[in-house]
């Protein structure tokens, strides 16, 4: 969880240290090359930690607007920023995906390795692995 200091300017999170005022972002004190989108959607997730933000949430509060319908905008930085923090921390997976649902950032333990991720097809949570078995099945009302 992220955890506010300083009257909320520094948040921890993990090796993650986000500075609100200075706007720079800490991974295991080595700083992150993040741009304007990224960083403001990391701190939008990491103030609401532990919890599913919506797509829709997500845009509002980084882009300042209404999503609109087949709008990808969210998940193409989602995904930048994840390989970013990703690769300054391979052993921490900070944000995960709930489909159809949103994010959820929270530290936790990677289930598998930055190369394992990688070959990873898209859309799923990194550490499920895809058999040809396997099912899934669509909620009723969905």
């Amino acid at each position: 969880m992220a955890v506010p200091t300083d009257s909320a300017k520094v948040l921890h999170a993990g090796e993650l240290e986000i500075r609100l005022g200075d706007r720079l972002v800490l991974a295991s004190e080595r700083a992150l090359i993040l741009s304007v989108r990224e960083y403001e959607l990391l701190v939008a997730m990491a103030m609401r930690a532990g919890t599913i933000v919506t797509r829709d949430e997500l845009y509002a509060t980084v882009w300042g607007g209404e999503l609109r319908p087949g709008d990808r905008s969210i998940d193409v930085y989602v995904s930048k920023l994840r390989g970013k923090l990703q690769t300054a921390v391979p052993d921490r997976s900070f944000i995960h995906t709930h489909p159809r649902f949103g994010y959820r950032f929270q530290p936790e333990p990677a289930r598998t390795t930055p190369e394992e991720a990688q070959m990873q097809p898209a859309g799923t949570e990194p550490g499920i692995r895809l058999r040809s078995q396997d099912v899934y099945i669509e909620p009723s009302g969905a």
